[in-house]
C-alpha cells in the first residue's frame, strides 16, 4: 500500500435558484452503484490541481 497522500478534487455546481447539481452513479459501477454523487475525482499530478475540477465537469 502506498504511503503517498491521495489527492482529490471536488466542486459544487449551483444554479441561479440555489439548486445543487448531483448525478446518479451508473448501476454498473463497482463502488456505490445507483447512488447519488457529487462531482469529484482523483488528481493524478500536483501540476494539474488547478484545472482538475474544470476538467472533471467538462467530460
Amino acid at each position: 500500500m502506498s504511503t503517498e497522500p491521495l489527492r482529490c478534487a471536488g466542486a459544487l455546481i449551483v444554479d441561479h435558484d440555489g439548486r445543487i447539481f448531483f448525478q446518479r452513479r451508473s448501476p454498473h459501477r463497482r463502488l456505490l452503484p445507483n447512488c447519488w454523487d457529487g462531482n469529484d475525482g482523483l488528481i493524478r499530478r500536483i501540476a494539474e490541481e488547478g484545472f482538475a475540477a474544470l476538467r472533471s465537469i467538462d467530460r
